[in-house]
């Protein structure tokens, strides 16, 4: 199994170019930002419609060494799971729809629209930032995240944001403490407050969270000083609707009411951080790391197609909804474009020592990936047995 750590997917995107080829898409291209593009239809000539399946290629840096029973890039199968980093968050994915896009071709003999399937490289830096060229220059009429989804389907999933807050207080001897104002203790109180407040729910997404996941304090180690500055990351999940400055308000709510007895308060910096990273082709982004929820309408055409495609593979259609996120934010929010979840794989395994991808749910993807294609952009919505 080729590595793909974030910022160094060159190999593996060559690879997946070369498959592209091999299976017989019109035209397969790396983009400037080093996505891989392979394409296959009419060109969309006609108003027909354009289909784009994305894929994120890289994976997170391997972690826990000791705790892997398999080589984590052997790609070695046993009982029936295919076991490697990246195997299920989200490398079976692409391979599922690379298939299925041309066993959907091979099934109808010509396609009456044209499909996009990109591996896409920096997700795991910045969900759809480094995915926006490919998204721009095929301009699609539909797309589907491939995610991990144990081929469910998928019609939505909360946001995620990251929020810097900074404490600022005034260092002192711990000996007159006193004397100084505890940026540390400040950054205490907020935390535990922000972790009391009660949170909105979505009927089918749930409820929002907003989690401290780190702290620093200056100075560390301290000389027996009093800290005057604190930082805390804080990871937003977030509802239809919500926003970075509401974020942001909740938090300084938070700090007013959680300093709100204080002889004298600490002074507060809040934000939305920044995610920055260059990709393997030399390409360099820096945005708000900041990633609205979606859900699209159970009933929309679009959702009713996928759902029959599904149940004629002998698959789930049953809509359900991501607990993470991915570059449907991006696609189905920022993009305006519709957009369902399907991929191979179950989420929970995604990020773990021992990763991996049942050939099951692999070969059943690569069926539903053909199915969903061919209703699309075939004659009819009634495929026959794609594979």
């Amino acid at each position: 199994m080729t590595p793909s750590v974030s910022g160094s997917e060159g190999p593996a995107i060559d690879l997946t170019a070369c498959r592209m080829r091999e299976l017989g898409f019109d035209r397969v291209e790396v983009d400037e930002v080093g996505n891989c593009v392979g394409t296959m239809g009419t060109g969309g000539t006609g108003g027909s419609p354009r289909l784009l399946i994305d894929g994120h290629i890289d994976s997170i840096p391997l972690h826990s060494r000791e705790l892997w029973a398999f080589d984590p890039f052997g790609g070695q199968v046993v009982d029936d799971r295919l076991y490697g980093l990246g195997a299920c968050d989200q490398k079976s994915s692409i391979a599922a729809a690379v298939f299925g896009v041309a066993a959907a071709r091979d099934l109808l003999g010509e396609l009456g629209g044209t499909v996009a399937v990109v591996a896409s490289v920096n997700e795991e830096d910045l969900e759809g930032a480094a995915l926006r060229a490919a998204v721009e220059h095929f301009d699609p009429s539909f797309a589907i995240t491939s995610e991990p989804s144990d081929t469910r389907l998928c019609i939505g999933q909360r946001g995620r944001a990251k929020l810097a807050a900074t404490v600022t207080g005034r260092a002192s001897h711990a000996g007159h403490a006193r004397l100084g104002v505890n940026a540390a203790e400040g950054l205490a109180a907020l935390i535990t407050h922000v972790r009391s407040l009660p949170q909105p729910s979505h009927p089918r997404l749930g409820r929002r969270d907003i989690t401290c996941i780190d702290v620093a304090s200056s100075p560390y180690p301290s000389a027996c000083t009093v800290p005057g500055y604190a930082v805390a990351r804080f990871d937003a999940r977030l509802l239809p609707g919500d926003t970075g400055a509401m974020l942001v308000e909740t938090i300084e709510g938070s700090a007013r009411q959680a300093w709100a007895l204080w002889d004298e308060q600490p002074k507060l910096q809040v934000a939305v951080a920044d995610a920055e990273f260059t990709t393997w082709a030399g390409r360099h982004f820096r945005a708000p790391e900041f990633q609205p929820a979606w859900w699209t309408d159970e009933a929309s055409p679009f959702v009713e197609t996928a759902k029959r495609a599904l149940a004629s593979q002998g698959l789930d259609p049953a809509p359900t909804h991501y607990s993470f996120c991915t570059n449907g934010s991006y696609l189905a929010v920022e993009a305006g474009i519709p957009t369902i979840g399907f991929g191979v794989g179950e989420g929970q395994i995604a990020h773990q020592p021992n990763e991996y991808v049942a050939l099951r749910s692999l070969r059943d993807g690569a069926k539903g990936f053909a199915a969903i294609v061919a209703s699309l952009l075939g004659p009819s919505n009634r495929p026959a047995n794609c594979l």
